[in-house]
């Protein structure tokens, strides 16, 4: 039998913790253009050499924290994923005790 496919979440740099904090993403309207792939009667997609400049601010945290969006996903429902890469790492740390309520 084959080997199992490596797991992404298992290539990550840094682990990830449960937040149980309100998060709030502001993002700069800004065109961003490139060219087309596919369109149908639905939707557009397009690729673009593009960087999407985003602040994020956590409940409980006093300075926002800038950033990139790096994907955004249809989840079903309405509603949608989003994740954003930090532009620096935290400066005082993750203490994961305190991402939640």
């Amino acid at each position: 039998m084959p080997p199992e496919p490596p797991n992404p979440a298992d290539n990550r740099r840094d682990p990830r913790f449960a937040l149980d904090r309100e998060v709030t993403l502001e993002i700069d309207a800004e065109a961003i253009v490139g060219p087309g792939q596919n369109i149908s009667q639905q939707g557009v997609f397009f690729t673009a050499q593009a960087r999407v400049p985003v602040v994020v601010r956590i409940a409980g945290r006093a300075q926002p924290l800038a950033g990139e969006l790096v994907r955004f996903e249809s989840m079903g429902g309405g509603r949608v994923g989003i994740a954003v890469r930090f532009d620096a790492p935290l400066a005082d740390g993750l203490d994961p005790a305190t991402l939640r309520s």
